[in-house]
């Protein structure tokens, strides 16, 4: 725990920390992050949405998975595609936001 004194200092270090007020106290909430360590773990969950991309895809391409399988299987496998693609995204923009 940290007192401040000083509200500069203190409105610096609670910049991107939730803040929850009481009465006239000020808390903040304040983690550090291994940056590296995050780093290692969004390019492995990364690496994992692509492959799953890739599976579906592979699915998807094959003509005569297409031909047999039940349209909601199809439909299916194309939602797994967009939503392995969409937490890609995020996965991407988190890891340009913690090299930058």
């Amino acid at each position: 725990m940290k007192v401040f004194d000083d509200q500069t200092a203190w409105q610096s270090a609670a910049q991107s920390a939730p803040v929850a007020v009481v009465g006239e106290t000020r808390l903040c909430l304040f983690m550090q992050v291994d940056i590296e360590a995050e780093k290692a773990r969004l390019q492995k969950e990364a690496a994992r949405l692509d492959n799953e991309i890739t599976r579906a895809g592979v699915k998807l391409s094959n003509e005569a998975f297409v031909a047999k399988a039940p349209t909601q299987v199809i439909a299916q496998e194309r939602q797994r595609v967009d939503e392995f693609t969409a937490m890609l995204a995020k996965v991407r923009a988190q890891l340009a936001h913690l090299d930058k």
